[in-house]
């Protein structure tokens, strides 16, 4: 995976929360439910290895500085 950087990080988080709100909306079809779940899974998965990534003393983060 691509490093990310602190800004594509923080638009991933805003993406999560618009579509974490929008899921639950009556308007959906199942499919469409089905379409955010999965990009939903998609962002958290980066966020994750973005996560992990970050407290990993093998490489330097390129976001930290030292």
């Amino acid at each position: 995976m691509a490093t990310l950087t602190l800004p594509k990080v923080f638009d991933f988080r805003l993406k999560l929360k618009e579509l974490e709100a929008k899921k639950d909306s009556p308007e959906l079809s199942l499919f469409e439910r089905c379409d955010l779940e999965d990009e939903i899974l998609e962002l958290k998965e980066k966020l994750g290895q973005f996560d992990r990534q970050k407290f990993d003393d093998q490489d330097e983060c390129i976001n930290c500085s030292g």
